[in-house]
C-alpha cells in the first residue's frame, strides 16, 4: 500500500512539473509576440504622408494644408522611430507668385507633388521651380535640403514654372535645438 501511494505522489508531482513547463513555453510564445508588438511599435510611425529623402529610410509625418490660411504654426508632428527627430509637412498651391515664409530652426526639403507618397523624384528643381532666401543649402547634411536656424526661409515660387502643387518637409533635430513646429507665413 505505502508502494501506491509513493507513486501515486510521484506521479502527482511528474504531473505538476510537466504542467507547469508547458505553461512556461507558453509564456515564451507570449512574450516573443510582445516583443515583436513592441519592436514594431518602436520602428513605426504614424502620418497620412510618406515621404522619401535620398539616402533616408521613408518617414511617415503629418500634413497641414495651408492653402487659403495665411499663417500658423505647425502643430501636428511626426516622430521617426527610435532617434526621436520630429517631422511635419506643409502642403499649399502656387499660383506662380506664391510665397512661403517657414521660422524656425530645422532642414526643409520642397517636393512638387500633388498627393503623398512623397518620393526623391518629387523633389522640386531650384531654381526651375522656386526660390529660397535666407537658408543655407545642407546637401552635405541631410539630401537635398535648406537649413534654416533661428530665422525665416522665404520660399518664392516662380512664374509658370513654379505654379502647382507642392509639399514642404521639414525635418528637425532636437538635440540640436531644432523643432518641426514652425511658423509660417503664406502668400497666394
Amino acid at each position: 500500500m505505502k508502494s501506491l501511494q509513493n507513486k501515486t505522489k510521484l506521479l502527482l508531482v511528474l504531473s505538476l512539473v510537466a504542467g507547469l513547463t508547458f505553461q512556461c513555453e507558453k509564456k515564451k510564445e507570449d512574450d516573443n509576440t510582445a516583443t515583436l508588438v513592441a519592436l514594431a511599435g518602436l520602428t513605426t510611425s504614424a502620418g497620412d504622408c510618406s515621404v522619401s529623402a535620398s539616402g533616408k529610410a521613408t518617414i511617415n509625418t503629418w500634413t497641414t494644408d495651408v492653402t487659403g490660411t495665411t499663417a500658423g504654426t505647425i502643430s501636428k508632428l511626426g516622430s521617426v522611430p527610435i532617434v526621436g527627430h520630429t517631422t511635419a509637412a506643409i502642403k499649399l498651391t502656387s499660383d506662380g507668385s506664391t510665397t512661403l515664409g517657414v521660422n524656425g530652426s530645422a532642414f526643409i526639403i520642397v517636393y512638387k507633388a500633388s498627393a503623398c507618397p512623397l518620393t526623391t523624384s518629387n523633389v522640386a528643381a531650384t531654381p526651375a521651380n522656386f526660390s529660397i532666401a535666407t537658408a543655407t543649402d545642407s546637401n552635405s547634411e541631410f539630401p537635398s535640403s535648406y537649413k534654416i536656424t533661428n530665422q525665416t526661409a522665404a520660399i518664392t515660387f516662380n512664374g509658370t514654372q513654379g505654379a502647382g502643387d507642392y509639399y514642404v518637409f521639414i525635418y528637425a533635430i532636437p538635440r540640436n535645438g531644432q523643432s518641426a513646429a514652425v511658423n509660417y507665413t503664406f502668400a497666394p
